[in-house]
This record gives C-alpha cells, sequence and structure tokens, in this order.
C-alpha cells in the first residue's frame, strides 16, 4: 500500500513539473497574438506638429513577430523595423529603417494600449498606440 501511494506521489509531482514547464510557453505566446496587430498613435514634436505613425506588427508561421512602420502624413508605408520582441505586457520595436533609426518600447496598460516612447537617433518621445481601429 505504501508502494502504491508513493508511486501515486511520484506521477502527481511529475504531472505538475510537466504542466509547469509548458505553461510559461503558451502565456507568452498568447500575449505575443494579443500585441499583434496595427497599433497607432500621434507623436507630438517639440515645434508643435504631429505625427502620425502605425506600427503594424505580424506573427510570422514560425512565431516570429515582424513590424513594418506608416507614416502616412509623410506618404511612408511598409518601412521595416529589424526587431519585435514581447517579454511580459512589454513590446520593443527596434531598427527601423528610418534616419537616426527608430522603434517603440511601451507596455501593454489595462485599458488596452501601449504606453511608452517612440525612439528615434538615441532620444526617446512619449508615444502612446492604441489598436488602429480605436484610434481613427
Amino acid at each position: 500500500m505504501v508502494e502504491n501511494m508513493r508511486r501515486a506521489a511520484v506521477a502527481w509531482l511529475v504531472a505538475l513539473a510537466l504542466l509547469a514547464a509548458f505553461t510559461p510557453a503558451q502565456d507568452l505566446a498568447a500575449q505575443e497574438t494579443a500585441l499583434t496587430g496595427d497599433w497607432a498613435g500621434v507623436l507630438a514634436l517639440t515645434d508643435g506638429r504631429e505625427v502620425e505613425m502605425i506600427f503594424k506588427v505580424v506573427e510570422g508561421e514560425e512565431g516570429a513577430l515582424t513590424t513594418t512602420l506608416d507614416v502616412p502624413g509623410q506618404g511612408a508605408a511598409g518601412i521595416a523595423c529589424t526587431e519585435t520582441s514581447v517579454e511580459g505586457k512589454e513590446l520593443h520595436i527596434s531598427g527601423c529603417e528610418i534616419p537616426g533609426g527608430g522603434g517603440f518600447d511601451g507596455e501593454l496598460n489595462d485599458e488596452g494600449a501601449l504606453s511608452g516612447n517612440f525612439n528615434q537617433a538615441g532620444m526617446p518621445f512619449p508615444l502612446d498606440l492604441k489598436p488602429a481601429a480605436e484610434s481613427e
């Protein structure tokens, strides 16, 4: 009887260990999927001008995220960004092919928007992004 209890306890521990080992990967995939789509916001420049920006985050066939940037007011669309990653609720985009390089670092807030900074030439500029359908 004691041997049966030991086997049951070991089986239970193995099941819990397997569950713990695979749960974070599933959560990460869900977080990445939650941050895919078109994210739009308006960048306020120091001279008073405003620039609309749309980051398009797409999940590829193998699960890797890629991003392009549109700046409609400047007639720019499909600007490639070389790195896109998600860690928890944070989205990191860098290597956008604009003068001085560019990117975005932000965190998903409780309202479903991304609060963060647009970065260009090493300078951060506050930028909040919303799902594009909501920002129109």
